[in-house]
């Protein structure tokens, strides 16, 4: 709801429903003049739509699929267009296998232009969006230079897209990276250590979640967000060795249970949707899970 005392907040509340909609020219013209809002309090917001809308302007978008479609800049991207969109397809239907998942969800993969990698920038590895009228996942630049690292945000940004619609819209932060940050097969070995011995906080799950949201704007806040990252992709992992991966979606799938039976039962035991969802496919607390991932870590020879 708007402000009526802050000038500029009509505009951001239009500005934002239109960027939700992927109407980005219309979005950007409504905060062009503004800026970034009282405190700064849109700076985020308004250099995403920004960089999207910069994107938008130079872009070209192909069809890859029935569900997939492929946004780039034709003069940065050059010959390489039909590999990164192979890549793209590759990895989201390797991802949908190990969660079992079926390709339903409309999806456009947007890498941003070279101007708007920056050290400031608010989603320096990719962020995922749900829009109308499709799930968009947007991709810095510098990635196309690394097929590899191209490939393990394609898949981290993808489990996003089937976190979210599994779950249905319920699923917890630290859970959604748990899955994304497993799928990518990549394990960062020094914090492992720092985990290992002690020199790292092994966070809870509502202090996990909070150092998840954390800021990027500084060295500092990137760093304790890197390392929550990290923490729940040792979570993820840990679940993933306790047997079929498939299992991994079953669990977004209970977490969005509706039966009344599940629904009454977890409000009786006071449990959130996550909690009573890990003890019924996984038959564990939360607290116990996030224990025993630490113990699985511990036991771990490194990534």
């Amino acid at each position: 709801m708007s402000n009526p005392h802050i000038e500029d907040s009509s505009h951001w509340d239009a500005a934002l429903e239109h960027y939700h909609c992927d109407r980005l020219e219309a979005a950007y013209a409504e905060i062009r003049d503004f800026g970034i809002g009282e405190a700064g309090g849109y700076l985020r917001w308004y250099r995403v739509i920004e960089a999207e809308t910069i994107t938008r302007q130079k872009s070209q978008r192909v069809d890859v699929n029935d569900w997939l479609k492929f946004e780039f800049v034709p003069l940065e991207v050059l010959d390489l267009r039909e590999e990164l969109a192979n890549r793209i397809e590759k990895a989201c239907d390797e991802v949908a296998r190990r969660l079992g998942w079926i390709h339903s969800e409309q999806t456009l993969f947007s890498i941003l232009a070279e101007e708007t990698d920056a050290p400031w920038a608010s989603h320096p590895y990719g962020y995922c969006v749900h829009k109308e009228p499709y799930a968009k996942i947007c991709l810095p630049n510098y990635l196309v230079d690394d097929p590899e690292e191209f490939s393990q945000a394609v898949a981290h940004e993808y489990a996003h897209v089937i976190s979210e619609n599994l779950a249905d819209g319920y699923c917890s932060r630290w859970l959604e990276e748990a899955l994304s940050v497993l799928v990518e097969q990549r394990f960062d070995e020094e914090t492992w250590r720092d985990f290992r011995d002690g020199i790292s906080p092994w966070r809870q799950a509502d202090d996990l979640e909070l150092a998840i949201e954390g800021r990027t704007d500084d060295e500092e806040g990137r760093d304790e967000v890197w390392l929550a990252y990290q923490q729940a992709g040792w979570i993820g992992r840990y679940m993933a060795s306790l047997g079929n991966e498939a299992r991994l979606g079953r669990l977004l799938r209970e977490v969005a249970n509706e039966s009344v039976a599940w629904n009454l039962r977890r409000t009786v035991r006071r449990q959130g949707r996550v909690e009573a969802a890990l003890e019924t496919v996984f038959g564990m607390s939360q607290r116990e899970l996030f224990s025993n991932a630490l113990a699985f870590l511990r036991d771990q020879p490194g990534p």
